[in-house]
């Protein structure tokens, strides 16, 4: 088993390698086709999203299958906010970039400010120099203001819906593109790994209940559970990427050129561990 997962994630990051590897020339600073600030935040979280799946593969390598699928929801998140914010119209896209990176920072600082200053005033001593990283985080009243000016309750509210997980989904549901349309069922697939986050009865108990299965169970769960994660891996790298050659106006070949040079030794493979996890824990299924 040990073999397979290093196989796994060894293919699995040179794919997403490759397909970062096609996307650098178009989030790098001197590419010019691409507003300025829209580049740059893509660049940011095409290359956030990009470390974080490299650090899930390493953990499936090491059969870390549980944890790797705590930083697999954040790098679902990621991926469709970087989808999100890259589609519509250019000045759609110039909009969402300056929503994601100047606005809504806006509003955590509010409420980052707002618990520093309660944890200040509750706790014994204030003063002490270790609390200076929480006093930097308090606003001036006047920048709080200037900012609750420009934008209403209402207003930051339904701004922070929009970014949501639920909001980008829901977004998606209602697009013309039917590929869109299936990520909004991806909404099922992140509320199962809250409960794995916030260590909830839900969560342990998915984790016990694995465990307690019979060894021909437990290892085709454990191969099925991991290949889903690879997978994940790899179709969000393919979902930013695409995303990133559409905003581009640039043909989408060299993608599917990448993605067929994987098929086999991975892709395939992948889909015969979730098959054989079927077959084990529901018995083999024939088609009517």
């Amino acid at each position: 088993m040990e073999r397979i997962f290093r196989s796994w994630s060894g293919l699995a990051s040179h794919f997403i390698g490759d397909c970062f590897d096609l996307a650098k020339r178009f989030i790098d600073n001197e590419y010019s086709g691409l507003n300025p600030l829209v580049r740059f935040v893509a660049a940011q979280l095409y290359i956030d999203c990009h470390l974080s799946s490299e650090s899930i593969l390493l953990l499936i390598r090491d059969q870390k299958e549980w944890d790797a699928d705590l930083l697999a929801r954040s790098v679902m998140e990621g991926s469709l906010k970087f989808t999100y914010m890259l589609q519509g119209t250019v000045a759609d896209v110039e909009r969402k970039a300056d929503e994601y990176w100047n606005i809504l920072p806006q509003f955590s600082a509010i409420k980052h400010s707002e618990r520093a200053k309660r944890f200040l005033e509750e706790i014994p001593d204030p003063g002490n120099p270790n609390w200076e990283p929480f006093r930097e985080l308090i606003m001036d009243e006047s920048e709080i203001s200037e900012i609750r000016s420009k934008y209403s309750r209402q207003e930051r509210q339904a701004l922070e819906e929009a970014w949501s997980f639920t909001g980008i989904c829901r977004t998606f549901a209602n697009s013309d593109e039917s590929g869109l349309k299936l990520f909004a069922h991806l909404a099922h697939g992140y509320g199962m790994s809250s409960h794995l986050l916030h260590k909830d009865a839900d969560g342990v108990g998915m984790v016990w209940d694995r465990y307690g299965r019979d060894p021909e169970r437990q290892a085709a769960a454990k191969l099925g559970h991991s290949a889903r994660i690879v997978s994940d891996v790899c179709t969000f790298a393919q979902l930013r990427l695409l995303s990133l050659l559409q905003v581009c106006q640039q043909p989408t070949d060299a993608l599917r050129a990448i993605e067929e040079r994987y098929t086999v030794p991975l892709f395939d493979e992948l889909t015969k561990a979730g098959t054989k996890f079927t077959n084990v824990e529901y018995g083999p299924h024939t088609a009517n």
